[in-house]
């Protein structure tokens, strides 16, 4: 409405809501009025319009009255805010005032306001054309640092969080607007998390904080050795968990600890990290305290994930290790180690599975001693370690042999069938995902079970009434599938037609992860039966063309207080996992006043979303539509030939997708089909000889789809992150075809697959 009243009556509106705003004693209802004025400034500034606005803030930022500096700072911090690049002539001048008012002596809200202006300053701030405001801001981050000192010690939990968001987007800035101090600030962040008399709170945000400097500055970090003192501080941030488990979702300080080593093991050397993880190891695993050996061999299984090949080297000395404190006489111990071996079989199946004939036995013995003692629904502890033994199984039968593994059939076959029939949603989905592995790996082996075991599962192929019964049909049709592919296609024939309807239902129950389910057991359909999938093709391609076509922008909602139970949580939004936060006061006081000035909504867009290249549920599931399209084509080529025109099509657009999953499993799906194609030509054709010109050239059709995918690789090779999706449009296979045309030479290398 603002734009719609008479310019003559403005200035005294204006003056009045700027008078009142400077007068209010609730903070609330202030930050609701001071984002109305941002609101406004925002439309008259462009206009020419209110020029005395900021002289009038930076009077009240530096008046006497603390009110009249909380108030101007924190205008000031919004209208930078929503200004951006506008306020980029003001930063000299605002740098002088903020590098005042973050000494405040009596406001420590005069001080937060200052960190959240200057925060916005280091957004907009060109580092190289403009020095002394660099040098300026570097000067002001110990200042700032005291700020988030001073809220810690008074345990002030919501401005202690402001100050770690203050440093999380400068961190995000010009990497020069940290350096001169970063040593400094990851020595400050450290002590924090390693502090046990500070708030936890404050102990995961520093961590957090550390992790981020991990991902996004590792050169640096690098560079400052840091690695090893990281390290061991987590570990013995570990030892503070006490019975609680790794996997809880509940955020603490020492799971934060983990997921730090975790982030340090995958970005920074193994002699910075893992080496003096194991050098004291010792001082953990061999001490009386069940807490310490529990740290130790948590912390040991997390650095797995991040540096496999490492681990593999110490393999020999880490396994007996870890199978000793599987028996350890604590029960917490023997889960930590229960979730090592999980880590260690799901990194190094092949490797681990060499000492089978200790491992195994242990596995199944603590899985009949968790089954033998659980006493009923409310025994979380023995349940978990039945899920757990279940997951660790399920990883470890990936590194055997056939022949080994059928020996194991006998034992673990009928103990994870028992499970199928166990009340606990979770415990049943482990025990069916670790036969389906026992399955694939054992493959004609498990011929003897297999009718008992799709017997037993059948009736949860169809189940659809809560969240709960989606996820075991997922991982139920996901076992099925393997199935298949371990005994084919004569004895699995007669339960396709209704796993085919089953999979088809699937796609409509708006859950993502069954239209993945059901995609996968399509391609898996493709591998057993080959052409005898073709019946079903028509409808197939038709689905997963839909899911590769489907938009990732169908974002519509509000969330407000009747969502404060969903706080924290991961929701499923129009395609999209969103973690659901909180409205503070002040936002929902600022919605309160703005949602009726108009133009606003004109000035919002979707670039947030883009910027933050979320991996959406539908980027997922187009990653796994997109390689199931591959296997289709690679078992079903002449029947496939219809569809390829339009296959290319769709599929072009996604190798520059934003999410890598899917452009990796584009540009491997469009090889595939070259070599599908190729393999359609004539003998005396596809034994290419070198040399031009060509003594067999292929078909003008065949030529025109390597000039096709050859201009898709050469568009995003160069500026191509994934040295995955990069290998694959460069693996050279000897499917090789060189031609000229136009005096221009392509070469089209195809990826041959063996599934």
């Amino acid at each position: 409405h603002w734009k719609a009243l008479p310019d003559a009556q403005k200035p005294q509106i204006r003056q009045h809501i700027l008078q009142r705003t400077l007068e209010e004693e609730q903070q609330l209802v202030r930050h609701g009025e001071a984002r109305v004025i941002t609101a406004i400034a925002k439309i008259d500034l462009s206009g020419g319009d209110w020029p005395d606005l900021f002289d009038t803030l930076h009077q009240a930022a530096g008046s006497e009255t603390p009110r009249h500096r909380e108030v101007g700072t924190y205008i000031l911090f919004t209208t930078i805010e929503a200004l951006e690049e506008d306020m980029t002539a003001k930063i000299p001048q605002l740098l002088g005032l903020f590098g005042k008012t973050i000494n405040d002596p009596q406001s420590a809200e005069v001080k937060i306001n200052s960190m959240l202006a200057l925060s916005r300053i280091a957004i907009l701030l060109d580092t190289e054309e403009d020095e002394a405001s660099l040098k300026t801001i570097q000067e002001l981050i110990p200042q700032m640092v005291a700020v988030l000192k001073a809220a810690i010690d008074a345990s002030d939990e919501d401005r202690t969080t402001q100050c770690f968001e203050v440093f999380q987007t400068l961190l995000g800035c010009d990497s020069v607007v940290l350096n001169k101090h970063f040593k400094d600030l990851l020595q400050f962040m450290t002590n924090i998390a390693a502090n046990t008399e500070a708030d936890e709170d404050a102990r995961t945000q520093a961590l957090s904080f550390l992790m981020q400097c991990v991902r996004y500055r590792k050169l640096k970090m690098q560079g400052l050795r840091v690695g090893e003192q990281l390290t061991l501080k987590c570990l013995e941030i570990v030892t503070e968990m006490g019975d609680a488990d790794a996997d809880d979702e509940e955020i603490t300080t020492g799971r934060s600890a983990l997921a730090l080593i975790d982030v340090l093991a995958e970005n920074l050397p193994p002699s910075q990290v893992v080496v003096p993880l194991l050098q004291n190891l010792g001082a953990y695993v061999n001490s009386p305290d069940p807490d310490r050996r529990k740290a130790g061999i948590l912390a040991l299984g997390t650095c797995v994930e991040g540096a496999p090949d490492f681990i593999n080297t110490q393999l020999h000395e880490i396994f007996p290790l870890v199978l000793r404190l599987f028996q350890d006489p604590e029960d917490k111990v023997r889960r930590a180690a229960l979730d090592a071996i999980m880590r260690l079989a799901e990194d190094l199946a092949e490797d681990l599975g060499k000492e089978h004939e200790k491992l195994m036995p242990a596995l199944v013995k603590h899985l009949d001693t968790a089954m033998k003692q659980l006493a009923g629904p409310e025994d979380t502890k023995n349940m978990d370690t039945i899920k757990a033994s279940c997951n660790a199984i399920d990883a470890l039968v990936d590194g055997l042999d056939e022949d080994v593994l059928q020996g194991y059939l006998p034992e673990l076959v009928p103990r994870m069938s028992k499970l199928f029939t166990h009340p606990d949603f979770k415990i049943k989905a482990a025990a069916i995902g670790a036969l389906g592995a026992i399955a694939a790996s054992s493959k004609q082996a498990f011929t003897p079970y297999f009718e008992q075991v799709m017997t037993a599962l059948s009736e949860y192929v169809q189940i659809k009434d809560s969240e709960e019964e989606l996820d075991l049909r997922c991982t139920t049709c996901d076992a099925m599938g393997a199935m298949a592919m371990a005994v084919g296609g004569d004895p699995f024939e007669r339960y396709v037609q209704p796993l085919m309807q089953a999979t088809e239902e699937g796609l409509h129950l708006d859950h993502p992860k069954l239209r993945e389910t059901s995609f996968l057991f399509w391609g898996n359909m493709a591998k057993v039966y080959k052409n005898g999938f073709k019946p079903f093709l028509e409808g197939v391609i038709k689905a997963i063309f839909e899911s590769l076509e489907s938009e990732e922008s169908d974002l519509d909602v509000e969330l407000g207080e009747e969502a404060a139970d969903l706080v924290g949580k991961e929701v499923t939004i129009g395609g999209r996992k969103v973690k659901v936060s909180a409205f503070t006061d002040d936002e929902l006081a600022a919605a309160d006043e703005i949602e009726d000035l108009d133009g606003m909504e004109d000035d919002d867009d979707d670039s947030d979303w883009a910027d933050l290249q979320a991996v959406t549920a539908v980027a997922q599931e187009k990653e796994i539509a997109v390689e199931v399209v591959g296997d289709i084509v690679t078992h079903l080529t002449r029947d496939y030939i219809p569809y390829i025109e339009k296959t290319i099509e769709i599929i072009l657009p996604l190798t520059e997708h934003a999410y890598e999953g899917v452009r990796r499993g584009a540009i491997g799906t469009l090889y595939r089909l070259y070599a599908a194609v190729w393999g359609l030509q004539p003998d005396e054709i596809q034994k290419w000889k070198p040399g031009l010109p060509l003594q067999q050239k292929p078909t003008d059709e065949v030529v025109k789809l390597g000039e096709v995918i050859a201009t898709a690789t050469l568009a995003i090779w160069n500026d191509e992150e994934d040295r995955y999706i990069s290998y694959l449009a460069s693996y050279p296979t000897p499917s090789r075809t060189a031609y000229d045309d136009k005096h221009v030479r392509y070469t089209q290398l195809t990826q041959t697959y063996i599934v």
